[in-house]
């Protein structure tokens, strides 16, 4: 069969299949109904002469045959789309669209007064949106376009993911401003260890950072309350004894003090991720160069 007598946008159909395993969340990212998708892999099925997608209890499981052919048609998909992109003008004064953003909630806080201050004086007409994808989802989501962007450590291994390094700070201990550990004018890790503290997580058990680096030392603290959000914690610190380990960004511009950890461990390191579908995209340039830019600024603040 010739490419001439093919409907390339079966190939994107599988693609998304491929990424989601399921129909209707297909249809859904390809903007058709679940009907539509159904008879597009009808299509597929015909072109190749296989099943390429079994119904299975975990969803739609690609065959040997999906597997051999999904690297073939995400580069031919990518060329295409970056051949698209060079022609591309993108002009942020007119531009109207809307940037997914995966973040947590300190980088949000962070982040968007900067960046949505930023839109305001230079493209007045592109949004954004954010949520939390979890860390496992973000390669799936970039993939599909359900998302544009993740902000995460460096932690993604999927080959198809671009990223950048975007932001660095260092840990520190932060407690109100009139704390009386704060007379002591050097904190030692007994000092540290003898107080209460805050640990942000949306995960019900296991250690966080800060907990792994002080097992590996041999030590433990008193974890007297593990919260959700981040952006709890200052107004329960600024009420409490309680001290809580994170990056010194969390107390600017709030009633607290921060102090050197009297032990090392590593910084909180951030990426920008984006699929390399994108990575020439004018739009998706433009907005990680002002994200970039953005985060630069909170480097210098910090």
């Amino acid at each position: 069969m010739k490419i001439k007598d093919t409907d390339l946008n079966l190939f994107i159909a599988f693609d998304v299949i491929y990424t989601e395993k399921n129909l209707t969340k297909s249809g859904q990212v390809l903007g058709i109904t679940q009907p539509a998708v159904s008879n597009a892999l009808a299509r597929l099925r015909d072109l190749f002469n296989d099943e390429l997608f079994i119904r299975t209890s975990r969803g739609m499981i690609p065959t040997p045959v999906a597997n051999q052919l999904i690297g073939d048609i995400r580069n031919a998909l990518s060329l295409i789309q970056n051949t698209i992109s060079v022609s591309e003008k993108f002009d942020p004064s007119t531009a109207e669209m809307t940037f997914k953003i995966s973040i947590g909630d300190t980088s949000e806080y962070r982040l968007l007064p900067l960046l949505i201050k930023e839109l305001a004086d230079i493209a007045p007409k592109v949004k954004v949106e954010t949520y939390l994808t979890p860390r496992k989802d973000a390669p799936r989501e970039l993939a599909s376009g359900a998302i544009d962007f993740s902000i995460d450590p460096p932690l993604q291994s999927d080959q198809h993911l671009k990223h950048e390094k975007i932001y660095q700070e260092d840990y520190v201990m932060i407690v109100r401003e009139d704390h009386p550990i704060l007379e002591k004018e050097k904190i030692t890790i007994e000092d540290y260890l003898n107080l209460s503290h805050i640990h942000i997580t949306n995960r019900k058990t296991g250690m966080g950072h800060v907990d792994m680096t002080l097992y590996k030392l041999g030590l433990s603290r008193d974890i007297y309350l593990r919260a959700q959000h981040f952006l709890v914690a200052p107004y329960i610190v600024e009420q409490s004894d309680m001290a809580i380990t994170t990056t010194k960004g969390f107390a600017v511009d709030r009633n607290l003090a921060w102090r050197e950890l009297p032990f090392d461990i590593d910084p909180l390191v951030l990426h920008l991720y984006w699929h390399e579908n994108n990575d020439n995209e004018s739009s998706s340039k433009w907005m990680r160069d002002l994200m970039l830019k953005t985060y630069g600024k909170l480097q210098q603040v910090s």
